[in-house]
């Protein structure tokens, strides 16, 4: 295949030692292609580097998208991880709040007890100096 698709040339073709020339590409600079020969195979070899350079750059261009895809799906996945842990813990707030009310309510209650129960006390320990030690009080008869 000379033009069009999106696979670079294969080893095993006629001219697989053409397609075997180093790219300009791999160098961290430019370098131009070497060409020999006649001006018509000058440009063959030409457009052969340039598909070449284009193949590669596809499919270092398809490993890329495919990174980030796969990044982007690792992201959205934590996304959606962290708002699952934003509800859980919004959801444990107003259970732990739901808590403490409860908590307050029986406190207040048991102090209530207390108190009725210390006033009651109070008033038996004094009927029972008002009695002078007896549980019924004889004074009235």
């Amino acid at each position: 295949k000379m033009y069009g698709g999106s696979s670079p040339p294969r080893r095993d073709q006629p001219n697989a030692k053409r397609n075997q020339s180093n790219s300009y590409q791999h160098a961290g600079t430019y370098q131009p292609p070497a060409v020999s020969g006649s001006y018509a195979q000058q440009q063959t070899q030409i457009t052969e580097d340039s598909l070449r350079t284009q193949y590669e750059a596809e499919a270092t261009a398809n490993t890329v998208l495919s990174q980030m895809t796969t990044q982007r799906y690792q992201l959205q996945n934590a996304h959606d991880q962290v708002t699952g842990m934003k509800e859980t813990t919004e959801m444990a707030k107003r259970e732990l709040a739901d808590l403490a009310s409860k908590t307050l309510k029986k406190k207040r209650r048991l102090q209530l007890i207390v108190a009725a129960l210390g006033t009651l006390d109070f008033l038996l320990l004094v009927r029972l100096f008002y009695c002078g030690g007896s549980f019924f009080c004889r004074r009235h008869y």
